[in-house]
C-alpha cells in the first residue's frame, strides 16, 4: 500500500510547496488581525472577536479527520488546490462583509481552506521525501510559515495605516483595501499548486484504505502522540490569542496599530530565527528538551504581556515567545509522523490539527467570556498557564527523547 511518488512530479515540488505555504500564511496572519479590527469597526467587542476566532477552528475541527483520510488515499494535491482557492474566497468575503455574521462565515471558510492546505502539505513531505530529509523539510516548511507571517503582518498593517490617513489609534478603521490586498496575495499562491505536479492518479482503493485504517483512539494511543498534540495545541492557541487580542489590548495601553504590527512582526522574526537554527539545535540539544522549552520558556512572557505598556519590554517578550514557539510546531509534526503508522500519517496529522482546532474553538470562546468579565489582560494570563501546563505534561509523559524520522 506504500505509494510511490507521482511520475510527473517535478524537481521543484518542494520549493513550490514552501512558497505556497509562505503566501497562504502571510494572508492568514494579516487577515486574522484585520478581521479583528473590522469586527470592532462594525460595533463588535471581545465576545464578538472570540466568536470569529472560534469559527475559524470549528468547521475544520468537524472535517479534519476526513481530510486526512482523503490525503492518505492519494488526493493530497487536489486538497492543496482546494484549500488555496477557498482562502481567496474567504478573504474576499471578509473584505466586503457588512456585519459580524459575515465575518464569522468568512473566518470559518478561511479556517477550512487553511486546514485543507496544511494537512496536505504536511502529509506530502514524508510521502515524497527520503526519511533522512523529513525533519529538515518540516523545519523548512514551518520556516515558510514564519516568513509568511513576517510578510503578512507588515503588509496588512502598512496598507491599513496608509488607507486610514496615518491614524490608526481609533476604533473605526477602514479595512477593506488591506483585505483586498491580502486577497491578491492569496491568489498568487494558487498557480503554484498546479505547477509542480498534476493531480495524482496513484490512489488507494476504498478496500485497501479500510483495511489499513486506524481509529482516532488507536492513533492517539501511539506512544508520544498525546503530549505532542497538547503541546501543539497550546502553542497554536497562544499564537491565535496574541493575534486576535493584542489589537484589543492596545486600546487600553494607548498603542497604535503600527506598534502592534511591529510587536507581532518581532514575534514572527524570532520564529524565523529559531527555525533556521533548528538543524544546529537538533545536533546539540536533546529533542525532549527542545519540546519542553517550546512551551515552558514561552508561557511566562505570554502571561506577563498585559502587565506592562513599555514597548521595549513587550518587544523582548515577543522575541522570547516567538523563538520558542518557532520550535514547537515542526518538532511535533515530525514526531507525529514518526510514531504514526505509515498508512495513517495524514490521518495522524489531522488528529494533531483537530486537537489544535479544539483549542482554537474552546480557548477563544472562553477567552471572550473571560475578557467580558475580567478584562482582556486575563486572556494572556490564561494562555500563559496553558503553555506552562503543556511543558509539565511533556516533561512528565516523555521519558526519553522522541526519535526523529529515520532516527
Amino acid at each position: 500500500m506504500e505509494r510511490p511518488r507521482p511520475r510527473s512530479l517535478r524537481a521543484h515540488w518542494f520549493p513550490c510547496l514552501v512558497l505556497a505555504t509562505l503566501l497562504s500564511h502571510a494572508v492568514l496572519a494579516g487577515v486574522r488581525t484585520l478581521i479583528s479590527y473590522r469586527a470592532l469597526a462594525l460595533g463588535g467587542d471581545a465576545v464578538t472577536v472570540g466568536l470569529i476566532t472560534g469559527a475559524f477552528a470549528l468547521l475544520p475541527l468537524v472535517v479534519a479527520l476526513q481530510i486526512g483520510r482523503a490525503v492518505d488515499r492519494g488526493r493530497g494535491v487536489l486538497v492543496v488546490r482546494l484549500g488555496l482557492v477557498l482562502t481567496v474566497v474567504a478573504v474576499l468575503v471578509a473584505a466586503v462583509s457588512p456585519s459580524a455574521a459575515f465575518l464569522i462565515g468568512a473566518s470559518a471558510v478561511l479556517g477550512l481552506g487553511q486546514i485543507l492546505h496544511t494537512v496536505a502539505c504536511q502529509s506530502l513531505i514524508p510521502l515524497w521525501s527520503p526519511p533522512e530529509k523529513v525533519d529538515a523539510r518540516f523545519g523548512q516548511l514551518t520556516l515558510g510559515v514564519s516568513a509568511g507571517q513576517l510578510v503578512g503582518f507588515p503588509v496588512a498593517g502598512f496598507v491599513a495605516t496608509l488607507t486610514n490617513g496615518g491614524t490608526t489609534t481609533g476604533e473605526q478603521l477602514a479595512t477593506t483595501p488591506a483585505l483586498l490586498v491580502m486577497a491578491g496575495l492569496a491568489a498568487l499562491a494558487v498557480p503554484l499548486a498546479f505547477w509542480f505536479v498534476p493531480a495524482e492518479r496513484i490512489q488507494v482503493s476504498r478496500a485497501e484504505a479500510a483495511a489499513a485504517r486506524q481509529s482516532t483512539l488507536a492513533i492517539l494511543g501511539a506512544r508520544g502522540m498525546k503530549p505532542a498534540v497538547y503541546s501543539s495545541l497550546t502553542v497554536l492557541t497562544g499564537m491565535d490569542l496574541l493575534m486576535a487580542y493584542l489589537p484589543l489590548l492596545r486600546q487600553s495601553m494607548g498603542l497604535g496599530v503600527g506598534t502592534v504590527t511591529m510587536l507581532l512582526t518581532v514575534r514572527s522574526v524570532a520564529s524565523v530565527v529559531s527555525r533556521a537554527a533548528m538543524p544546529l539545535l537538533l545536533r546539540t540539544v536533546p529533542r525532549r528538551a527542545l519540546l519542553v522549552s517550546a512551551t515552558l520558556a514561552s508561557g511566562v512572557p505570554m502571561a506577563l504581556v498585559p502587565l506592562t505598556a513599555d514597548v521595549v519590554l513587550l518587544t523582548l517578550m515577543m522575541l522570547v515567545v516567538g523563538f520558542f514557539w518557532g520550535l514547537g510546531q515542526p518538532l511535533t509534526m515530525s514526531w507525529v509522523t514518526t510514531v504514526a503508522d505509515r498508512h495513517n500519517r495524514a490521518a495522524a496529522l489531522s488528529v494533531r490539527l483537530a486537537g489544535n482546532r479544539i483549542g482554537q474553538v474552546v480557548v477563544p470562546l472562553a477567552a471572550g467570556g473571560l475578557a467580558g468579565l475580567t478584562g482582556v489582560g486575563a486572556i494572556f494570563h490564561a494562555g500563559g498557564l496553558l503553555l506552562l501546563s503543556s511543558a509539565v505534561c511533556t516533561l512528565v509523559t516523555t521519558r526519553e527523547p522522541p526519535a526523529g524520522p529515520g532516527g
